[in-house]
């Protein structure tokens, strides 16, 4: 008879189809239960992360963004969230391919920190107030590394330091409320880094910040993440963060992913209307079209989301889309190739500059 410990190694080595990339999400559906129905909060998703590579995924808020990276985690809450269907392929610090979803939860529990790492939209509510900075990065290393607390607490005061933290070691004994916003985000950072993952996923990292920690943040992540050559999902509503920070782009709306591409292709030349439309409505783009003489007008996207229990036929985005006809209702598109390496799910992708 099969022990469960042989149970769980074999699904830990269940392969995944598909290029050798370091994460390969095919065709993700989440769905959460509601009063009013049944939410498809992220519909179909395909992704891939490459090793060393900054994807972003971008789109307004509620287009399923970070449910998207809390589905990766294995992290949803799960007596209002249910994964009905796809799968997370990742390729862990073996060279082994397995499919996250497949995992038993211990096992997934060996996965989180040590391979996989997110750093989530508010470090004051993602760190614990009754422990210190240095208990908590401590826990990290010792739950992964099989650290002594001697030699975890020296790791701690080094990750500190590296991201940027001064006197690292005196900040050990602190609490989360007596340091700052950006010092709380660095301190989320280190423990995101301490067992040094290969993909680390951020969530919306600088919201919180005002624009000059914003910018340090932004600089921290690309320094790590290019030092480490670690892959990373950034997770963003700003296209001004964008332009920073990524090698490769997918905008997000309403669940589904509409068009993706490389960073420079997709923000220079869109292919879907929906990614145009933020970038029309960017005040980055406004500020660079005055200083090239241009008007700096802002285009506001008109209407408002679609009804997440009840999106409209079709594609979503065609109730607000300027190129929008009769046939954008017909049937919800699939995702179209314009040129390699670029993805739209529009019908009139070539009608755009």
């Amino acid at each position: 008879m099969t022990s469960a410990l042989e149970a769980d190694a074999r699904a830990e080595r269940a392969p995944v189809s598909g290029p050798a990339d370091l994460l390969r999400i095919d065709e993700l559906s989440v769905q959460f239960g509601t009063p009013r129905g049944l939410v498809r909060a992220v519909d179909g998703v395909s992704l891939e992360v490459r090793a060393g590579e900054t994807l972003a995924v971008v789109g307004e808020s509620g287009s399923g963004k970070s449910v998207t990276g809390l589905a990766v985690m294995r992290l949803l809450e799960r007596t209002s969230a249910r994964i009905a269907g796809g799968r997370i392929g990742f390729r862990g610090k073996d060279g082994a391919p397995r499919d996250l979803l497949a995992l038993p939860e211990v096992a997934m529990r060996r996965v989180r920190g040590r391979e996989i790492a997110m750093i989530f939209q508010d470090p004051l509510s993602s760190l614990n107030p009754v422990f210190t900075i240095g208990d908590q990065i401590v826990e990290t290393l010792r739950r992964h590394q099989r650290l002594s607390r001697a030699a975890a607490g020296e790791r701690a005061a080094e990750l500190l330091a590296q991201v940027g933290i001064a006197g690292a070691r005196s900040r050990l004994s602190d609490y989360p409320h007596q340091l700052s916003g950006g010092m709380r985000q660095r301190v989320v950072i280190a423990i995101a880094l301490a067992c040094d993952p290969l993909l680390l996923i951020a969530d919306e990292p600088t919201t919180a910040l005002d624009v000059t920690i914003q910018a340090q943040i932004v600089d921290l992540l690309k320094r790590l993440q290019r030092e480490r050559r670690m892959g990373m999902i950034f997770i963003t509503h700003d296209l001004g963060l964008v332009e920073e920070v990524a090698d490769r782009v997918a905008v997000m709306y309403a669940g589904q992913i509409v068009e993706t591409g490389p960073a420079d292709q997709l923000l220079g030349r869109p292919r879907h209307p929906y990614t145009q439309a933020l970038l029309d409505c960017n005040p980055h783009r406004a500020l660079s079209r005055l200083a090239e003489g241009a008007r700096p007008d802002l285009l506001p996207i008109p209407g408002a989301p679609p009804d997440p229990v009840r999106p409209p036929p079709g594609c979503r985005f065609h109730p607000r889309c300027r190129l929008g006809i009769e046939a954008c209702t017909r049937a919800v598109p699939p995702m179209l190739e314009p040129a390699p390496g670029r993805g739209s799910r529009c019908i009139r992708h070539e009608e755009l500059a």
